[in-house]
């Protein structure tokens, strides 16, 4: 045996020997660490360690199923659900902050909630790997079988029921600003495989009695780390960056949760926009380019719609070439003249008209409606956001058309997690405005995690992202991911700077999420030339 080889089987061994509630501790253990490689710690090498205790760790499942194939799924059912409860626990433990906006209210449900979606979310990687371990053997193409199967995990999770992609594994590596670049061409789920691949072959080090069958797989994980960074740092130092003849202006009103919405401050919060937006626009000269102002999410506690003295005095700071795009509540009517309640951005002009209007398409469960209402309403459970009612989700995605500027994709608020929404429209947008209101999770590392993910979007599609969030992080974003200016959170402030050109169609953005599974189809074809995945030895 090779020193390395010595070193990794005595590394291996706590892992390798765990069982009962020890496996069930190292696996939650491995899980908590593994969440400190997302933002905003961002600490990518700790995968390196994390991801080749789980290969070993699920080894030494395998080995005490005995063969016995409905053990080993169970047992690697178990060894997913607790390292991805870890994972969950810790890297979305911020949610519990939204409870205490209003504590005395919801304060009691906010421990249910923070063990509760982790405990949920832990069954995709749980049902993954349980399907992993009909394949696992004893060679390197566990180290593939893991990537596939986490792979797999976030994808499903993207998609399933309401959906629900934050801390995707290919978020790890995110903040690295030639890293990131991959998502133009790999997707977020492509980046996933990468990042969990190349973290577990380490792991390979360790291959039962067969020397040298390691050496294939770490080779291919090295050409991919190499290739990788070159094609991330070529696009990142390659591509110039135009800026278009408009100009931004984000309102950051900083406006604690706990006071947005109570009534009385309705005659309140309207003119701290309008006056923050007056002293952002006083240096704007006349004949200056077109500007556009954007306000955050659900900006005041009324129905604007309702409100024509509100509009007029929009009209009377807005100056003439210059559009408000805006966050608001907007009521009408279905079915028998029942009435209905959109979160929705309104395109106001120069002369306080509502000149068109998107409604959001995914709504936050427990945020924006509740789930069986019936049951949840019985125990005492309701939704955060106060409305007459459940909001109603819009129809589809589709872009707004500013006049002399052209369109513009509006998402609200954690409709920017999602990568497939840019592709449910057919029409390619200038630029992607995603208004928020983070102003739930206070100074927890919830909002940096939703800024990255909306950096994530401009990379993939080649689009500028313009954010306008409450309490931060509002920010200009170019179609590189690079933030051209920001405020930073838990801040009051504007900015005022110009619009980023867009770059041409990028890969994902033609392809969407067929190109992360031909990437991973093409990592296994090379692996199989290179001879990694010969038939490994079972126990």
């Amino acid at each position: 045996m090779t020193t390395l080889t010595l070193f990794a089987e005595r590394l291996a061994q706590p892992f390798l020997l765990s069982w009962g509630l020890r496996r069930a501790g190292l696996c939650f253990l491995l899980g908590v660490i593994a969440a400190f490689s997302m933002p905003p710690f961002g600490l990518f090498p700790l995968l390196m360690l994390v991801f080749p205790a789980l290969v070993w760790v699920l080894d030494g499942t395998r080995v005490a199923a005995q063969g016995d194939t409905r053990k080993k799924a169970l047992g690697f059912f178990a060894v997913g659900w607790w390292f991805s409860f870890g994972f969950f626990l810790v890297g979305l433990s911020w949610i519990g902050e939204a409870f205490l906006v209003e504590a005395d209210v919801y304060a009691w449900m906010m421990p249910f909630a923070v063990v509760i979606l982790p405990a949920g979310l832990a069954l995709f990687s749980a049902f993954s790997l349980s399907l992993a371990s009909f394949v696992w053997g004893a060679g390197p193409n566990r180290v593939v079988a893991l990537a596939v199967a986490l792979t797999l995990s976030d994808f499903v999770r993207a998609h399933a029921f309401t959906g629900f992609p934050w801390n995707s594994w290919g978020y790890a590596v995110a903040q690295n600003d030639s890293l990131i670049q991959l998502a133009a061409y790999l997707g977020l789920f492509g980046l996933s495989f990468l990042v969990v691949l190349v973290a577990s072959a380490p792991a390979a080090l360790l291959n039962g009695k067969k020397e040298g069958r390691s050496l294939p797989l770490l080779t291919v994980c090295l050409l991919l780390v190499i290739g990788a960074t070159s094609l991330g740092f070529w696009r990142l130092n390659t591509t110039e960056l135009e800026l278009d003849s408009v100009d931004i202006v984000i309102i950051q009103p900083n406006i604690p949760q706990s006071e947005k919405w109570k009534p009385e401050n309705r005659n309140r919060l309207l003119p701290a926009y309008l006056s923050q937006t007056r002293d952002a626009l006083a240096d704007r000269e006349a004949g200056a380019n077109p500007t556009l102002v954007f306000w955050p999410e659900s900006a005041f506690p009324f129905l604007l719609t309702q409100e024509p003295g509100a509009l007029a005095a929009i009209a009377d700071i807005i100056p003439q070439n210059t559009y408000l795009v805006t966050g608001g509540i907007r009521s009408g009517y279905q079915g028998e003249g029942n009435p209905v309640f959109y979160n929705s951005v309104y395109l106001i002009d120069n002369e306080g008209i509502i000149s068109d209007v998107y409604d959001k398409v995914r709504l936050v469960p427990f945020g924006e409606y509740l789930p069986l209402r019936t049951v949840l309403q019985s125990i005492g459970v309701d939704r955060l956001v106060p409305a007459p009612s459940d909001f109603t989700p819009g129809f589809r995605y589709r872009s707004m058309d500013i006049p002399g500027i052209g369109l513009f994709q509006p998402l609200v608020c954690y409709e920017a997690i999602f990568p497939q929404t840019r592709l449910e429209i057919a029409e390619r947008p200038q630029f992607i405005a995603n208004i928020t209101n983070d102003g739930w999770f206070g100074e927890s590392f919830g909002p940096y995690q939703h800024l990255i993910q909306a950096r994530m979007r401009a990379v993939e599609q080649g689009i500028p992202v313009i954010r306008a969030a409450n309490t931060g992080i509002s920010a200009v974003i170019s179609p590189l991911g690079d933030i051209l200016s920001q405020v930073a959170l838990n801040s009051t402030g504007s900015i005022k700077d110009r619009l980023p050109k867009l770059l041409r169609p990028t890969l994902y953005a033609k392809w969407g999420d067929w190109i992360s599974v031909l990437f991973i189809l093409g990592c296994v074809c090379l692996l199989l030339v290179f001879g990694a995945l010969l038939p490994a030895r079972r126990d």
